[in-house]
């Protein structure tokens, strides 16, 4: 129970513990003036009839704000619930997009890889050119380290009766 419907019940246990201990006050016949008329009738009943009604009166009251506060809590619980699903919704977008976004530059990588892979595969190609090349002129050394001018013997002499045709 809530404070104030415990607090009530209290209040009303002390009036009707008060009531009964003084019964006979409470019975006793009297004239009650009610300004504009006059009624002979026990004040005790009146009061205690007054508290009754007032009692009443006050658990309509916090019953109305009871039910008024379930309404707008149920409703906050709806909105709440909206702006949640929204939130996730909001988030699958985000995270698709995310997906998008890096597999987008997961393939941008993969091309740049590629494009790096088949220029290194050219450089390969041109280091084994080269290196073949070295081999042949390395080739061309004997054991102690002379050169050895097999092929330019044969091309020097062509090439020496061009340079003195052009002399």
């Amino acid at each position: 129970m809530k404070l104030h419907t415990v607090i009530l019940a209290l209040v009303l246990f002390v009036v009707v513990l008060f009531a009964a201990i003084n019964w006979g006050l409470f019975a006793r016949q009297d004239s009650i003036n009610f300004i504009f008329f006059t009624v002979e009738a026990p004040l005790g009943f009146i009061m205690l009839g007054t508290i009754g009604v007032l009692s009443v009166i006050y658990l309509l009251f916090i019953g109305r704000l009871e039910v008024a506060s379930m309404f707008e809590a149920r409703k906050c619980s709806k909105s709440l619930e909206e702006a949640r699903e929204l939130a996730l919704s909001k988030e699958k977008s985000r995270i698709t997009e995310l997906q998008n976004v890096l597999s987008g530059q997961i393939e941008a990588f993969g091309e740049k890889f590629g494009a790096l892979e088949n220029r290194i595969k050219g450089i390969e190609s041109k280091f084994n050119g080269t290196e073949s090349k070295i081999d042949d002129i390395i080739k061309r050394f004997d054991e102690e380290g002379v050169f050895i001018v097999r092929n330019e013997e044969k091309k020097k002499p062509d090439n020496a009766d061009t340079q003195s045709g052009e002399a």
